[in-house]
């Protein structure tokens, strides 16, 4: 447990130095999510999405090692506790509100469809569901609370994305509540998979890239 504990910390701090937002990478993020020639406000709008995140890596990382929920051994085990904290990071950062600044609730309507990829929804529900039956096939239902978790972190990130007020620049913030749910859903895929190994392991790698960077919100595709 203290090794476990001791190991985790150690890859939350180095994410945490790895990953520190900057100025160009947070000229860079809002430019990969469609956000044409950034002001400095929105650049500092984006760092500070960023911080939101990266800041509650180590922390959430150990909590979840300490935490008695079976995720397996090995290398599969280590991946699904820091893609958990991860997930866990963005759902709390999700719900905290930047200080100073003013949230106004749309004028129009805002559904999922609006803010998220269809693509991105179904690939991560077809996943999570050839995890549930490879898992149950395999006997390993002291896993599966895990995986029920991390679709609740995932759904209620999803939730936040759609019913929160908009927070700070309102083309930021679309392309940032965007983001929110591609990413959330590509750890979620990918936890999905670490959890249960083998070759799902790596469809859930490649579809956690794969969502992560898609930025465009697909049109429907059904009613």
């Amino acid at each position: 447990m203290l090794y476990d504990a001791l190991w985790s910390a150690g890859v939350g701090l180095v994410l945490l130095v790895v990953l520190w937002p900057t100025k160009s990478t947070g000229k860079r993020l809002l430019k990969s999510w469609k956000v044409q020639d950034p002001t400095p406000a929105q650049i500092d709008d984006a760092i500070r999405y960023l911080k939101r995140r990266r800041l509650l890596y180590p922390w959430l990382i150990v909590g979840l090692t300490l935490l008695p929920i079976e995720t397996g051994r090995g290398v599969g085990s280590l991946a699904a506790i820091v893609l958990g904290g991860t997930l866990l990071a963005e759902l709390i950062a999700t719900q905290l509100h930047r200080e100073g600044s003013q949230r106004v609730a749309s004028l129009a309507p805002r559904g999922l469809f609006d803010i998220a990829s269809q693509y991105v929804l179904i690939a991560y529900a077809v996943i999570v569901l050839i995890a549930v039956v490879l898992l149950l096939a395999d006997l390993r239902i002291s896993q599966l609370p895990a995986l029920v978790v991390s679709v609740a972190a995932v759904t209620a990130v999803v939730w936040a994305a759609v019913v929160r007020p908009a927070d700070g620049d309102e083309v930021v913030d679309r392309a940032l509540r965007t983001r929110s749910v591609h990413v959330s859903m590509g750890l979620g895929a990918a936890l999905a998979g670490a959890l249960v190994g083998h070759a799902l392991a790596f469809v859930g790698l490649l579809a956690w890239i794969a969502m992560a960077n898609t930025n465009y919100v697909s049109k429907k595709i059904f009613w």
